[in-house]
């Protein structure tokens, strides 16, 4: 799993994707022809100050490092935070976006349900 890093490839993912809403994240997925799937994270100012808005940066990519062997290469993701997420705990979090995951059709494998593990995320 490599990641998203320039506003260019955001933009076309948001463009020329397809979103999928949960109750804390918004995920928009792109076909692409790579080998590899890329995922970035966005996460808005209307979401927090900038240690809030990152602490969910943070709990997101430690849910999608768990989740990284099951997505399929060959798709662009971004995974947005909406402002709920300031609320969620890290389970709800997991829950939600291993949902919208499911729901998107881009998981290979089955879910790693949560164990309690990474409870610790800030």
């Amino acid at each position: 799993m490599e990641r998203l890093k320039s506003p260019r490839e955001f933009s076309s993912v948001y463009k020329q994707g397809k979103p999928y809403f949960g109750k804390y994240v918004v995920v928009s997925v792109l076909p692409t022809d790579k080998n590899v799937a890329r995922v970035g994270f966005a996460v808005g100012k209307k979401v927090g100050k900038a240690v809030t808005r990152n602490k969910i940066k943070r709990r997101l990519r430690a849910i999608m490092h768990d989740q990284c062997t099951g997505i399929s290469p060959g798709y662009d993701v971004i995974v947005g935070a909406k402002q709920k997420s300031v609320t969620a705990s890290f389970t709800d979090l997991e829950r939600d976006l291993c949902r919208v995951l499911k729901n998107s059709g881009i998981l290979t494998s089955g879910l790693n349900e949560s164990t309690g593990v990474g409870e610790e995320h800030a």
